[in-house]
């Protein structure tokens, strides 16, 4: 289950929908396909998916 903070709403409500949250991210893949290729693209994401449940810091 993912759930996104929109930060541009002025509630800070969440979006938890899966249907608007695949848009959203299908919205975010295309522009960085489209700014850092495809393959460049893929790596960010696997590395973003590889650090799920990792401790940021």
């Amino acid at each position: 289950m993912f759930t996104l903070i929109n930060a541009d709403a002025d509630d800070d409500a969440e979006i938890t929908d899966p249907q608007e949250i695949a848009e959203l991210f299908a919205a975010i893949a295309a522009v960085a396909i489209e700014a850092i290729g495809a393959g460049q693209a893929r790596q960010l994401f696997d590395a973003v998916v590889e650090q799920d449940g990792k401790d940021p810091n």
